[in-house]
């Protein structure tokens, strides 16, 4: 497999592709960040677009929508990190990226220009209004602090102007690593509310004069498994109240009045994505209650008056939006689908009015379109298809799939199958990271090779094996401690499943995944004589190692259940890489090479195992790309690599693919 791929048929017909589903020359392509109000008629998000060719990029840009619909005006040419609303809907705080590396600038924005502004040191990673509108909120991560595994999993660096043989020297302190809450009156200069040995992940006004936040005593990424609430004076700094729940935390909402806080309570894996019980807390005792929620496990939550609560979340295979009445412990669902999900890591929705909700709203067949939640229906603002809708015909048709596992239990997931299926075909399994996440019913744009292949002839199944969200705390509690246990029997089963139908060739089956499902597709084929190939994304092969290299060593110790100072148990054997050299299966594996969540020594242990064994094994490193690589034009590049490796080593029909003229 040669370094530069761009000559293949393979990429060139990848290009082809996603230059269709996507588009060029600043069209918008998907949105995150919705909001609005029901006062005024327009609508504002965080467009992305690649204004350049596919190299430069993803951009980020401001934009306004009328909410009756209409084409969406661009706002600015800054890359835009945050935005927020403020109550009354009259202002728009703006974050952005500065032409200075790893300094950000906050913008007051009234109608469609920028009335105020000031820079920080650090990135914005949260905006939040005071309830009277006249100051706001910034999380600021340092400029040399790690971001999160979801959002690439490698440390922030500075410009310099520092000869470049100088080496790197870390050695875990300075104020650059930490997260802090800054204040700004919209008028002078941002000031820090808090300083270390206090870490600020998330954080909310809760009332006029105090904060909630999600808080460590350490910056490293780790430090969040253990993280507390705190409530936070707004004006000194003072920690009022802190809880330690029993197990993680995230998306703290304060009231308007000071009294309650919601907030997300779950059993998880990942920061930025905390999915499962709504709770809410007195915020003068801190005492928990939790919220009943019609088995939705809670992925994003907002005010919409002071007596309800907006939410959306997953419930086994549908995506839901629903608001809480504190008073009569009501919940009252607005829009439930399994044909379109929302929102960009998982579900997400923003009130308006007295019922309505806005969001991005997509599926494997539709893609993104900015929608107005209204009586229980979906009301299209914007769509983000490009202007002739082509790309999607014969690349497959998504449905959900439900089967038994060996001990009984109902797993789920999603299956895209090739359109003409006729008989029996090839499989690629593809296994979410987390664990604690889920698959969805997402843009085909956003499942790498998935599209590619179904065109091919080859069935994909995304599945969740226990430990994923949607089916409450206990099964997602059920991967703690058996990490590469009854979920690989989960998986094994499904594929069985498959095979009993007759939908699937069991001689031409593989497997993929990212992350968690790195190193499920580093294990799986350990496990099973089942696969024919094999392409780990960002796995772990040794959690010896892992432990001590990661930015998050927590996690393995949580999830494992073992210790990483004890040369026998789950730490030894639930590495891929002791065990790869007893099966023989073609294997591809793929890292980033400044990836801090997963280093890409743990491919080369994958890699170097699967050789071992007597495999045909390639490992390729992406030198600027982080966890999962999802950067691009890498993402482009793995995908292509997928088809050709899987059409090398498992088979299958293999459409001829020209250069399409179309341009990196």
């Amino acid at each position: 497999m040669k370094a530069d791929f761009r000559s293949s048929p393979q990429f060139a017909e990848t290009l082809d592709l996603y230059s269709r589903l996507l588009g060029l020359d600043g069209h918008v392509f998907s949105a995150r960040g919705p909001c609005g109000h029901a006062d005024i008629p327009d609508a504002y998000f965080i467009g992305q677009s690649f204004d350049g060719g596919f190299e430069d990029g993803v951009t980020n840009r401001l934009y306004r929508v009328a909410r009756t619909g209409g084409v969406p005006v661009r706002l600015g040419d800054s890359e835009t990190r945050q935005i927020r609303l403020s109550t009354d809907g009259r202002r728009l705080a703006v974050a952005t990226a500065t032409d200075k590396t790893a300094f950000d600038r906050i913008e007051v924005w009234a109608g469609n220009e920028a009335v105020a502004g000031a820079v920080v040191a650090g990135r914005i990673e949260q905006i939040d209004w005071s309830p009277a509108g006249d100051r706001l909120l910034l999380v600021v991560a340092g400029t040399g602090a790690d971001l999160a595994g979801i959002h690439g999993g490698y440390a922030q660096k500075q410009s310099t102007d520092a000869p470049p043989w100088l080496p790197e020297v870390s050695w875990g302190e300075g104020e650059d690593l930490w997260r802090s809450i800054w204040t700004w009156d919209c008028a002078g200069e941002p000031e820090p509310l808090t300083a270390d040995p206090l870490n600020v992940w998330e954080a909310s006004w809760c009332g006029p004069d105090k904060v909630a936040a999600v808080t460590s005593d350490h910056h490293a990424e780790g430090s969040w498994y253990a993280a507390r609430l705190s409530i936070i004076d707004a004006r000194s700094g003072e920690i009022l109240l802190s809880h330690l729940p029993p197990d993680q935390i995230g998306v703290p909402r304060g009231s308007d009045d000071g009294s309650k806080i919601a907030i997300i309570r779950a059993f998880c894996s990942d920061r930025g994505l905390v999915a499962g019980e709504l709770a809410m807390i007195d915020a003068k005792t801190g005492a928990f209650d939790i919220v009943p929620t019609n088995g939705i496990d809670v992925t994003s939550v907002e005010w919409r008056s002071p007596g309800r609560v907006h939410l959306a979340g997953l419930r086994g295979h549908e995506t839901v939006v629903a608001d809480y009445d504190l008073q009569t412990r009501q919940l009252t669902e607005h829009w439930a689908s399994t044909d379109l999900t929302s929102g960009e890591w998982a579900p997400a929705s923003y009130p308006i009015g007295d019922r309505g909700a806005l969001l991005v709203a997509e599926s494997y067949a539709t893609p993104p379109f900015l929608a107005e939640v209204d009586d229980g229906g979906l009301r299209e603002i914007a769509s983000f298809s490009t202007s002739d809708g082509s790309g999607i015909e014969g690349h497959g048709a998504v449905e959900p799939f439900s089967w038994t596992a060996p001990d009984g239990l109902i797993i789920q997931g999603w299956l895209v199958r090739p359109t003409e299926a006729t008989a029996a075909t090839p499989l690629l399994v593809d296994v979410h990271g987390g664990p604690v996440s889920a698959h969805r019913n997402r843009w085909m744009a956003r499942t790498r090779a998935a599209p590619l292949l179904a065109a091919r002839g080859w069935t994909i199944l995304f599945p969740n094996p226990r430990g994923s969200t949607g089916r409450g705390d206990a099964f997602a509690r059920a991967v703690k401690g058996d990490m590469g246990g009854a979920d690989v029997d989960d998986i094994l089963s499904g594929i069985d499943a498959l095979v009993a139908k007759g939908w699937v060739d069991p001689a031409r089956v593989a497997v993929t995944g990212t992350s968690y499902g790195g190193f499920m597709s580093a294990w799986l084929p350990t496990r099973s004589d089942r696969f024919a190939a094999a392409i780990p994304i960002s796995p772990v092969g040794d959690w010896h190692s892992q432990h001590r290299t990661t930015q998050i060593p927590e996690f393995d110790a949580m999830f494992l259940d073992a210790s990483p100072w004890d040369g026998s148990g789950a730490y030894h054997s639930r590495s891929p890489a002791f065990f790869r050299q007893r099966k023989k299966v073609p294997t591809l594996v793929m890292a980033g090479g400044i990836d801090k969540s997963t280093p890409p020594s743990q491919a080369l242990e994958c890699h170097f195992a699967a050789l071992r064994s007597g495999s045909s094994s390639a490992l390729v490193t992406y030198p600027n790309a982080g966890h999962s690589i999802r950067v691009y034009p890498e993402y482009f590049d793995s995908a292509a690599r997928i088809v050709w490796w899987l059409n090398t080593y498992v088979g299958g029909a293999s459409p001829a693919a020209e250069d399409k003229g179309v341009r990196l």
